[in-house]
């Protein structure tokens, strides 16, 4: 694992935006896994100036999204926020994109996406962590499923969500990438915001543990993970 220490949040988003530019010159018709949430807000705006400045090409890529809330509204949704943030500011095709349907049946859904990530592996997968240790949608339990499944979220995701909602009412449920379908990444790049995650983080970085009450620890069976975090969170 490697871990870039930042002295801000604003560094640690350029340097995530340069692991995903660097990969996309490399290989531009990559697969990238992507992210919703806090955490790349500031990333997604620099991967939109680096396309509008010419330095960045898109155009050949494709993306799937780690996770989607069942049955919200078409404004909540993370489909909604995704193309708000990233998709209509960059030259990317928009057929070229998958994300659960909020709107459509659940079932249908995991199906759908379970034969994509049977048929696919994403290149390079961005994540965040929640302060909970949550990745995607995988909340800390007893135990985790490994493909794309439909979770209950806990009440202090929904806390933690509800800023995002005009009513503040999260639902209860999401669809979202298992454990399983995250680890089969090629690289993995977690960018980490926020004072709240400082616990989980450590667990990460310096428990040298996996556990179901952490999910992000299962990122420590990965060959190739970059953590990007303020150093302020890891002292």
């Amino acid at each position: 694992m490697k871990v870039i220490l930042t002295e801000s949040y604003e560094e640690s988003a350029r340097k995530g935006a340069e692991i995903i530019l660097d990969a996309v010159a490399r290989d531009p018709g990559l697969l990238l896994g992507l992210a919703t949430g806090e955490t790349p807000v500031a990333i997604y705006r620099l991967l939109r100036e680096a396309c509008a400045a010419g330095t960045a090409d898109f155009s050949k890529a494709r993306t799937v999204n780690l996770d989607e809330y069942v049955g919200c509204r078409e404004e909540d949704s993370y489909r909604r926020f995704m193309d708000e943030n990233l998709f209509d500011g960059i030259n990317l095709d928009k057929s070229k994109i998958t994300i659960a349907d909020h709107a459509a049946d659940p079932a249908g859904e995991v199906v759908r996406l379970r034969a994509f990530f049977g048929a696919n592996r994403v290149d390079l997968q961005l994540l965040g962590i929640g302060p909970n240790g949550h990745i995607g949608f995988n909340e800390p339990d007893s135990e985790l499923e490994a493909g794309v499944h439909v979770t209950g979220l806990t009440e202090s995701t929904k806390r933690a969500n509800a800023h995002w909602f005009a009513d503040g009412a999260v639902p209860d449920q999401a669809i979202t990438m298992g454990m399983g379908d995250i680890l089969k990444a090629k690289s993995i790049l977690l960018v980490v915001k926020g004072e709240s995650k400082r616990e989980v983080l450590r667990g990460l970085l310096d428990g040298g543990k996996v556990t179901t009450r952490n999910p992000a620890t299962f990122l420590l069976l990965h060959p190739d993970v970059t953590v990007v975090t303020e150093r302020s969170l890891t002292v």
